[in-house]
């Protein structure tokens, strides 16, 4: 894994996303939250279900590979979801917006993704509106900027509020080993071919 080699010193962690998303929810009580993440990312995904049953809120899961991993999660014990709190996205229309979090796929601004749906206002059983609170905890993968750049000026556009890396530290940390947890690795395990 290569990924992160040129970046210096060590990958934060995965735990540390938790205290910043615990900040945001506190910061933003009134609101519903949309989060948008790597749907592989099941710790992720889990840290924001801990968020939202600390604030009170159901949790509705949107996009096709995001629905199959968390029920697969949940099934195999990956994942801890207290009863009741996972709801389908189509009854968030009976919960007030700051009962609400969405967790949904598109992180990476692909095209037919649910997050991209929604910021052009082509999801079905999603409708943003400027009293939301979208959050895209990952960082672009190379080549994948100018999606997610669309993605967030069609968000800006309309009014609603995007929290993201370039704005926040520390919404998102990589899952890949930086250069000194690299080096780490080869001084422990001494490869013979790396």
């Amino acid at each position: 894994d290569s990924t992160n080699v040129e970046r210096q010193g060590f990958t934060p962690s995965e735990k540390s996303v938790g205290g910043t998303l615990e900040d945001i929810f506190t910061a933003n009580e009134g609101k519903r939250i949309i989060i948008s993440t790597f749907s592989s990312n099941v710790h992720r995904v889990q840290q924001i279900i801990d968020a939202s049953v600390r604030h009170s809120r159901k949790v509705a899961i949107t996009g096709r590979s995001m629905l199959n991993i968390v029920k697969a999660a949940v099934e195999l014990g990956y994942m801890n979801v207290p009863e009741g709190v996972l709801i389908d996205v189509s009854e968030i229309r009976r919960y007030k917006p700051e009962e609400i979090t969405v967790v949904t796929t598109g992180s990476q601004g692909e095209p037919m993704s649910a997050l991209t749906r929604m910021s052009t206002g082509d999801h079905r059983k999603v409708n943003i509106t400027s009293r939301d609170l979208v959050i895209i905890s990952a960082y672009p993968i190379p080549g994948n900027e100018k999606y997610i750049g669309r993605i967030i000026n069609e968000f800006a556009h309309n009014g609603i509020k995007v929290i993201y890396d370039g704005i926040l530290d520390g919404v998102h940390t990589s899952g890949h080993a930086c250069a000194e947890e690299i080096k780490l690795v080869q001084q422990l395990l001494k490869p013979k071919y790396y």
